[in-house]
């Protein structure tokens, strides 16, 4: 099982999501503990960010990271899916 961290970027976003959105972003969030890269509805991001991991939520993105070294995800940014990376 793997440990989730949140960055600030992030608790500051969920912060101003609606109340009932953001709980089911947070169940998801916390499912990632379960974490594989098969896991339905990840997405490996490429480019600039790669090595980052895209987990949808409903309209709204996930972004995360994979220490698989010390078994931490570390959550970086959640965004609506509209305002893009």
């Amino acid at each position: 099982m793997y440990r989730i961290e949140i960055t600030p970027r992030a608790e500051k976003a969920l912060k101003k999501i609606p109340s009932h959105i953001r709980e089911a972003i947070k169940t998801k969030i916390d499912l990632l503990q379960y974490f594989s890269a098969q896991t339905p509805q990840v997405k490996t991001l490429t480019g600039s960010l790669r090595g980052y991991y895209r987990l949808r939520a409903g309209d709204y993105r996930i972004v995360f990271l994979v220490r698989d070294a010390v078994l931490v995800i570390v959550v970086i940014d959640v965004f609506h899916r509209g305002k893009g990376y």
